[in-house]
């Protein structure tokens, strides 16, 4: 049995088992939902219009979750100085997984404002989600790496962003065979600047790269840069191959302070392919135009 796992920054991507889906008892509604993360409360504060099926706030898990009343959350004693939106009070702990720290509402209003909706973003399931903290952090063996998988997965980064948002289309029906997701990050623009040089530079030497992630799988993965104009103040795509199989192409777009990833991943495909220069051009012209709160 072979299992595709291609992880793309804050979603991870589980793909439909090639040879024994059936087999392993896990339906295609079940692997979307864990592909797109939609359990997170965050999905429900979404600025941009979002038709999932994304449980009402009131399924959050913490308890003082669903109550999004005008005081801080009670149990949420390590809040932010200024308030801050429901969600953002439900973690204790983001920078454990390197997942954002959802500090500047702000930045969150601007990159909500920003993302791609359903009508932009290509045919397909449409989900969005905003400040999502769920990913599991991707740990690279070699810590010279480290820095490469930081920057394709910037909600891990150790400079955590300030705020995040992601679109997803899931392609194939009745079974996931693509994914196109959109991933917009906030940092400092010392933050967003570090990401960008030291992860290039560690792409120049780190072309197989084995990582292990939270729940202690691991996997060996090829790097290739893939020739591109320049875009924004600084640009980057990237191809990887998973050694589970499947292709992903990845753009990543550093505009000022913002890190925007676009990701095309193929789970039957064995070369990857970048996603089309429209979608990455337009995605960059709604977050240009998006007005700084």
């Amino acid at each position: 049995m072979r299992r595709i796992v291609i992880r793309v920054g804050t979603a991870v991507i589980a793909g439909a088992v090639l040879l024994a889906a059936t087999a392993c008892g896990r339906d295609e509604e079940a692997l979307a939902r864990e592909y797109a993360n939609t359990a997170t409360p965050e999905a429900t504060a979404a600025a941009t219009p979002a038709p999932s099926g994304t449980a009402p706030a009131g399924s959050a898990p913490p308890a003082a979750g669903p109550p999004a009343s005008g005081p801080p959350a009670a149990d949420s004693s390590a809040g932010e100085p200024p308030p801050a939106q429901p969600p953002t009070d439900e973690s204790a702990a983001p920078s454990e997984n390197g997942n954002g720290t959802g500090s500047d509402p702000s930045a969150q209003s601007r990159l909500d404002a920003a993302l791609l909706t359903a009508a932009e973003m290509p045919p397909g399931a449409y989900e969005a989600v905003s400040n999502d903290r769920t990913e599991l952090r991707q740990t690279a063996r070699d810590t010279a790496c480290q820095p490469l998988i930081d920057l394709l997965r910037p909600a891990q980064a150790a400079g955590a962003p300030t705020a995040s948002a992601q679109a997803s289309v899931t392609r194939g029906d009745p079974t996931p065979n693509g994914f196109t997701i959109v991933e917009l990050f906030a940092f400092t623009d010392a933050g967003a600047r570090n990401l960008f040089t030291q992860g290039r530079d560690a792409l120049k030497s780190c072309a197989s790269i084995t990582s292990t992630d939270a729940e202690g799988e691991t996997s060996t993965d090829a790097y290739a840069a893939i020739a591109h104009a320049t875009l924004g103040d600084e640009s980057l795509a990237v191809g990887m191959t998973p050694e589970a199989g499947g292709a992903l192409g990845q753009i990543v777009v550093r505009i000022g302070s913002t890190v925007v990833v676009v990701s095309n991943a193929d789970l039957s495909a064995t070369t990857p392919t970048l996603p089309a220069d429209d979608l990455v051009s337009r995605q960059i012209a709604k977050l240009t135009a998006a007005p700084r709160v």
